[in-house]
C-alpha cells in the first residue's frame, strides 16, 4: 500500500538523520582541558542527549502504533463510500462517482463495523473532516484532486454525522458540508 511505503520512507528517514546527528555528536568529543567555562560539559551533553533520545523512543513506541497508518489494517470494511468534494459540496454515494456527471446519495452506515471512505477532489484541495452530534471533530483526511486518500473508522454511536471542510476552498467555503446517519 502507498501508506505503507510512505511511512518506510520516513522511518528511514529519520534514521539517517540519528545516523548523521551521532556521527557529528561523536566527532566533536574533545576534551578540551583549558576551557574555563561548564565543568565536565561534554559529560553533561552526554546525557542530556541520552535521556532526549529515551524520552524520543518511548514516545515513538507508544504513538506510532496508534498512528492511522495501523489502525483497522487488518480488518475488511463492512462498507466503502465513495466520497467525491467539490466547491461546495460533499458527495458521498456506495457506488464510484462519475466527474462528468457527479451524484450522490443518502447514506445509512452500520454502527460498530469498519467504514472506509475513498475520497478524492474533482476541483481544488478540500479536507474531508467528520463530527459527532456534538460538533466535536472524529476524524479527517484530505480531498485532493487526482488522487484517491483511504480513511477508515468504526462508528461507535448511532446518530446524524456531519462532514464539513477544513480547507479554505473558495468563498463558499463556510456552507460546504454534507450528513449521513449511523444505526
Amino acid at each position: 500500500m502507498q501508506q505503507d511505503s510512505i511511512l518506510h520512507f520516513f522511518l528511514i528517514l529519520a534514521a539517517i538523520s540519528t545516523i548523521v546527528f551521532v556521527f557529528v555528536f561523536f566527532s566533536s568529543w574533545q576534551d578540551d582541558t583549558n576551557n574555563e567555562g561548564v565543568k565536565n560539559a561534554l559529560r553533561k551533553r552526554f546525557w542530556f542527549i541520552l535521556i532526549l533520545l529515551v524520552s524520543l523512543g518511548i514516545f515513538a513506541s507508544v504513538t506510532i502504533p496508534k498512528s492511522p497508518y495501523f489502525l483497522f489494517a487488518d480488518e475488511v470494511p463492512s462498507k466503502i463510500i465513495h466520497v467525491s468534494a467539490m466547491q461546495y459540496a460533499f458527495l458521498l454515494s456506495e457506488k464510484n462517482i462519475d466527474a462528468k456527471n457527479p451524484v450522490g446519495e443518502s447514506i445509512i452506515l452500520p454502527s460498530n463495523r469498519l467504514v472506509e471512505f475513498r475520497v478524492t477532489s474533482l476541483d481544488v484541495n478540500h479536507g474531508f473532516a467528520i463530527y459527532n452530534s456534538e460538533m466535536q471533530l472524529i476524524t479527517q483526511t484530505q480531498a485532493m484532486p487526482g488522487y484517491v486518500n483511504s480513511l477508515r473508522y468504526k462508528f461507535d454511536k448511532p446518530g446524524k454525522y456531519q462532514v464539513l471542510c477544513l480547507e479554505l476552498c473558495g468563498v463558499g467555503h463556510p456552507v460546504m458540508q454534507s450528513t449521513f446517519k449511523v444505526q
